[in-house]
């Protein structure tokens, strides 16, 4: 069999036996994109999850200046000109002239102006914020969340009266879910607060499609509804890109009801685990940098056996990502970070974390762009063709293996079936 897998803007084929195949493993989605975007999104905003329609609520509210938060470009959103342009034209409609935009950047690279005139479309006319979580000049602390962990936030917040978030809904590797919440912490937060929340992931009840009693998403939730989100417009969507739902309104509510949809469509079933998982992240922007492209690792690794392999597909046009997650990938062996204390893993060390905890139990082959000497310091096993594979596990598994194929592990949770 032939199979096409998605590496940033181009594609990897994949030539396999179809006795080895166990399955190609894809989101049965029967929804179709929305047909008309801007009446869709003007429907969503008078219809919203458990608060007034948009304009009411500006009213009711006697807003005078308000703040959206925006995705970066690890996102997938090619429709956000078109998004943002509703968006503006509905609050000029309430009588809003006083806008800001911020984009949610977390610990991310810092946008080019041509990324964001390219991204977002918007003229100079709009004042958009670049967050920065380190540069203390922009950030303000709320005080202690329940948790003990201090909310600094971009002061931004403070001098707008309505809070707009917006992004996507789709499977993280340990929040459970993107969107919503998100957008405050840790989109708009302080290196120091992210670097708290995120440590938990050495905790239980972390992970991919995982929202119940989850300590990251309990904490990045008390955040958002702190820091006082009054609207949130969130995208549920398929591997093109389009959108499928939109859901607007409660922070909390709306972001619920995104997320149903979301497990309904993105959730598979699979009735064994296998040896081998060969996954794309689903290409550009999802596998822009090791560090975004490590989500499919951790979508996959609970269908594959253990001692079993994972063939992870992302070009890494923008190599690692993140200098810490760099970092404790070479520093630390896969025996070594299991025992580093929570306290002390620094935000991006996280995602290393989450990493070396699979490479524990597997093999991790890596097709990318990235150096080989790079790559087996980081202990995953360097490879330039995914065809010399084949040969490969005939010897290891002694032509007895099954493989599952997932082209797009940004947009899949795999379940084995109990």
């Amino acid at each position: 069999m032939l199979i096409n897998l998605k590496y940033g803007e181009k594609l990897k084929r994949l030539h396999l036996d179809n006795k080895y195949i166990l399955g190609i493993l894809k989101p049965e989605i029967k929804e179709k994109p929305v047909e008309n975007l801007v009446r869709s999104l003007i429907h969503s905003f008078n219809n919203p999850y458990s608060c007034l329609p948009l304009k009411q609520l500006i009213k009711k509210k006697s807003v005078k200046k308000v703040l959206i938060i925006l995705d970066d470009i690890t996102r997938p959103n090619p429709d956000y000109p078109q998004i943002i342009k509703t968006i503006i034209g509905e609050l000029n409609k309430a009588g809003i002239k006083h806008l800001k935009f911020i984009i949610a950047s977390g610990t991310h690279r810092k946008m080019t102006y041509m990324e964001r005139k390219t991204l977002y479309g918007l003229d100079k006319n709009y004042e958009i914020i670049q967050h920065n979580c380190d540069d203390k000049t922009q950030l303000v602390s709320l005080g202690k969340l329940s948790t003990g962990n201090e909310l600094v936030v971009n002061k931004v917040v403070i001098d707008c009266d309505f809070i707009i978030t917006t992004g996507n809904i789709e499977p993280h590797a340990f929040a459970g879910y993107t969107g919503g919440r998100k957008a405050i912490l840790p989109g708009i937060s302080g290196r120091k607060t992210i670097t708290k929340n995120h440590a938990m992931v050495v905790r239980e009840n972390i992970g991919m499609g995982i929202l119940e009693n989850n300590p990251v998403h309990l904490e990045m939730l008390e955040a958002a509804k702190k820091v006082g989100v009054d609207f949130i417009i969130n995208f549920i969507r398929n591997e093109k890109k389009e959108i499928l739902k939109i859901v607007s309104g409660d922070l909390e509510k709306a972001f619920i009801e995104g997320v149903k949809f979301a497990q309904k469509i993105y959730t598979v079933t699979v009735s064994k685990p296998c040896d081998v998982a060969i996954v794309s992240c689903g290409g550009y922007p999802r596998d822009i940098n090791l560090y975004q492209a490590q989500k499919s690792l951790s979508a996959v690794n609970d269908i594959v056996k253990d001692n079993g392999s994972i063939v992870l597909v992302a070009e890494c046009s923008e190599g690692y990502g993140q200098k810490i997650f760099h970092k404790y990938m070479i520093s630390y062996s896969k025996q070594n970070i299991l025992h580093v204390p929570e306290e002390n893993i620094e935000v991006e060390g996280h995602r290393a974390y989450l990493t070396k905890k699979i490479i524990l139990k597997k093999d991790i082959f890596l097709l990318s762009s990235l150096p080989r000497k790079e790559v087996e310091k980081m202990e995953f096993i360097w490879i330039n063709k995914i065809d010399n594979l084949t040969e490969y596990f005939i010897r290891k598994y002694k032509n007895h293996f099954k493989v599952y194929i997932i082209p797009d592990g940004s947009s899949i949770i795999p379940r084995l079936k109990l």
